[in-house]
Formats: structure tokens, sequence, C-alpha cells
């Protein structure tokens, strides 16, 4: 016996060669469509002339056949077999595999189209990816353009201002070179603000990892700023705990860069009272070392509102800061994207007319003891003090405002210099006399900085392996590598001070 639900998903019948039944053997699928010396045709008229033309006992297949019984319509495979008197007709109810393979034939359609769609999307997210590229390169072009265009005058507004306060004036025109050369100094700071935003939104912050000890770095940041601090009402402070290590892995310049515009905000906005900048370890591992940085003062403090703000681009709490403080508003928003590619974070706590206290949170490997050996580190770092006197120095620049500055500053260490205002007077100084060291101007006329430092071999012999110094305002990572690799010993960014300038000199000739 079949079982029922088996029965209802076949009906087998027999039929003569003309397609009349003779027989429903088993299976009960749509068995009332079919009756004894009915025409098979009525309810499969597919078939019609298919029984005739059917070789005697050869199995004969129809897939994917459809009937209609009861205005339903079924799916059928459909199996023929052609005896000597009769054919066998088996039909097989398909309707829900067939279904199933509808389905599954509409779905790869749609994956094939949602494929090609999302092909598609992806050509033009890459072709948006490449515009917005296009777009960073251009606009980090530009900025940097803009940087060596700003910092050349602006070097030189720093430059005749100091010259201009150490010449024996009156009262008042020295409080004018000073407000003068506060105003440079602000400009300075928006410029290289800018210059770093644009750096790290177009992902070309690198950071180093070298041996840095943390105590130096916030002893040297609050000297600093204590010897900036020329308001009586605030003292500064730091502490740094006894359980700091001595030595970590990091970057110096960025840490200090952090710190800095933080105790600088807060110099800004403190009339009175206490600023205090502290470093600890918050937390250890066997790797690394989690040291918390505090940056506190007693100024006027913010809203809860204002202090939401803080680290967004261009903010400043009050309209009147740009103008009477200087700067774009630039500094914290900064400080947080350096903190975020340092791994670290920043949180303010801050009360209206109480104070502001600055947590900075950032986690250093630890200086392995059998890779570094503390003290070469320090001896290494020393630099050792020579004197310029008497020092040969050629010096190419064919700015007239730069090259006094730079006379002024050479003469004051009584150096032995000479001044050419191009590439090529220079070249022909190096091929007939000897100096202890060259400045180059990277921008000049006939012949560039650049050209000239790769023409050593046909200098004068001593002046094949005498340091060579780029003076330039291109400053970025990228621009200082590319002078270093084609033969500059080191790089005297612009604009610089007296104290900057003779101390890379110095450096250079050691």
């Amino acid at each position: 016996m079949i079982p029922k639900n088996i029965a209802s998903i076949f009906i087998q019948i027999t039929t003569q060669f003309s397609g009349e039944i003779i027989s429903i053997d088993a299976g009960n699928l749509v068995k009332e469509e079919f009756k004894i010396q009915d025409s098979i045709y009525k309810v499969c008229p597919f078939l019609l002339g298919t029984l005739e033309a059917l070789e005697k006992n050869t199995p004969f297949l129809l897939e994917g056949m459809l009937i209609v019984a009861k205005n339903k319509e079924y799916n059928v495979d459909i199996e023929l077999l052609k005896q000597a008197n009769a054919v066998t007709v088996l039909i097989h109810n398909r309707t829900s595999v067939y279904k199933f393979v509808d389905q599954l034939n509409q779905n790869r359609n749609d994956l094939f189209f949602l494929k090609r769609e999302i092909d598609q999307k992806n050509k033009e997210l890459e072709e948006l990816r490449k515009i917005a590229d296009k777009a960073n390169e251009q606009k980090t072009r530009f900025l940097a353009m803009m940087s060596h265009e700003v910092r050349n005058p602006l070097n030189v507004i720093l430059g005749y201002s100091k010259m201009i306060s150490e010449e024996d004036i009156n009262v008042k025109v020295k409080e004018y070179s000073k407000l003068l050369s506060l105003s440079g100094e602000h400009l300075k700071v928006i410029v290289n603000d800018i210059l770093d935003l644009s750096r790290i939104e177009a992902g070309k912050l690198s950071l180093e990892n070298k041996p840095i000890q943390i105590a130096d770095i916030v002893k040297n940041c609050f000297e600093n700023y204590n010897y900036q601090n020329k308001n009586d009402n605030v003292c500064l402070s730091f502490s740094n705990h006894k359980n700091l290590p001595e030595w970590v892995l990091g970057d110096d310049v960025r840490l200090n860069q952090v710190l800095s515009n933080l105790l600088s905000n807060a110099l800004k906005f403190t009339e009175k009272g206490e600023i205090k900048i502290e470093a600890k370890v918050v937390q250890e591992t066997e790797e690394e070392v989690h040291i918390g940085f505090l940056v506190a003062d007693s100024g006027r403090g913010m809203t809860e509102k204002q202090a939401s703000k803080i680290f967004d681009e261009y903010t400043q709490n009050k309209k009147s800061d740009n103008r009477v403080f200087g700067g774009a508003g630039l500094g914290l928003s900064i400080v947080k994207r350096l903190l975020k590619a340092m791994n670290g974070k920043i949180t303010v706590n801050s009360e209206l007319n109480v104070g502001t206290t600055f947590t900075v949170t950032i986690p250093f490997l630890k200086v392995k003891s059998d890779n570094y050996n503390n003290k070469e580190i320090v001896i290494n770092d020393i630099p050792k003090e020579i004197e310029l006197e008497g020092k040969r120095i050629l010096v190419a620049d064919d700015d007239f405002l730069n090259q006094t500055i730079v006379a002024h500053i050479l003469k004051k260490e009584k150096v032995n210099f000479t001044l050419v205002k191009d590439g090529l007077e220079a070249f022909n100084m190096l091929k007939k006399e000897v100096f202890d060291l060259v400045l180059l101007d990277i921008h000049m006329p006939n012949i560039t900085g650049e050209q000239l430092v790769q023409k050593k071999q046909e200098f004068f012999n001593n002046n094949k392996t005498i340091p060579f110094l780029a003076l330039t305002a291109n400053t970025t990572k990228e621009d200082l590598e590319r002078y270093k690799n084609i033969g500059f010993k080191s790089v005297i960014g612009k604009p610089y001070t007296p104290a900057q300038f003779t101390k890379i000199i110095k450096t250079a000739l050691n």
C-alpha cells in the first residue's frame, strides 16, 4: 500500500497509443481530472503526437511540463514507456521543486544584477576616491606653497623685529617692536596649525618611535612657558612622579606639541592664580606603560556646553579670543588628532570662573635594557658646543632682506662669511674658495639650492665634504627627507630665531 502523502504527489496511467485512458494504476495526483476512456490529451495536450512517436520499451522523460486542474497549475515531470499494446504514463508533481528552482534562478539573477550594480558603485567610489585624493594632494600642495610664501616674509618680519629690538631705541619703539614680534609669532602658530591639520587629514602624519625621557620633556616644556610668563599674578609649577620610567619609546616632538598647546592655552586664559603640569604612571604592563599628563589652571574656565565643543576645529569660546590672543582655534583639535594617532586620549573638566583641567593619557612602549644603553643614549643626545668665531661660511640667498638677517646673526657670532645672490655665484665661489659650511636658499635663480648641492664633485677639493644647510620655508617631513637624501646635512626652516639658526649651524659643524 502506498502511503497517502506519497500517493498525493504522483499518478500512473495506462493509455492506448491514441491517448485513450485504459486504467488509472496508482497515485492520486489530480485523479479527478482523469476518466477511463477519456483522452489524456484533455489534461496533457502537450502529449499529442508524442505517444505514437515513442520507441517501444524505451523510457522517455518530459521535464518541467504544466498541467491545470481546477484552475490550479502544477509543474510536473512525465515519464513515458511504450509497450506492445499500451503506454504507461507516470506523472510526478514537481511544483514545489520548480518553484524552489525558479526562486533560485530569480535569486541568481538578482545576485547577478546586484553584483553588477555593486561593481558599478565600486567603480564610481574608486573614481570619487581618486578625485578626493587629488583634491587632498592639491590642497596639501597649495598649503605648502602658501606656507612657503607666508614663511618667507614672516621670517623677515620676525628677523627685523629682533634686530630693531637690539638697537638703542626709545621705549615706545621697543614696545612697537615687541608687538610686531608677538603678531608675527601668532601668525607663525596659525601657519603651523593649518599645515599640521592638513598633514593629519591627508594621512601623512608619521610618528617617531625612539627612546625619549618623559621627565625631561615635561621639565623643559614647563621651563619654556615659565620663561614666557610675564604675569606676576600667575605661578607655574610642575611635578614628575617618582615612578616615571627613565626611558620610553615615543615621539618627543609630538608629545611636546601636545603639552605646549595645553600650557599655551592655560597661560592665555589665566589672569591670576596657578598653572600646574604633572606626569605620572597610571597603568603598566610587561610591554607598555600608560602615562598620564595633567595640565590644570585657575583661569576663566568654561561652561559644560563650551567644553563639549572645545576640540572642534576653528572653535574659540569668545569672539574676542582671536583678536586678543591670536590663533585660529585649531590647537586643541590638532592635540586630539595627535593623541588619536598615538593611541592616547584627552578629557577636560572645567568650571566657569574657577578653572580648567586637561587630562591626557598616552601608552608608551618600554625600552628594553638589553636593547639600549642609557649612558650611550645620554651621551649621544648632548651636542658638543663649538664657537663659530672665525668660521668661513658661504651664504647664497637671492632675497636681500633675508641676506641682511643672516648677515646680522653671523656678524654677532664673529663669523667670516661671504654673501652671494644666486646659485651660480655660489657655484663659482665653491670652485676656488675654501669654506667650513655653506648656507643655501632652496629657491634661487640660475642654479637652485637643490641643483647646487648635487654638484659637489665639481667643487674645490676641501669643499666636497663640508656640510651644506638648506635655508627654506619648505619644512614638511617629505621635504626634509628629500633635502637630506640629495646631500644637505640639515635644514634651517623659516622663520627661525637667532638661537635656532646658530644651534643648527653648530650641530652641523660638530
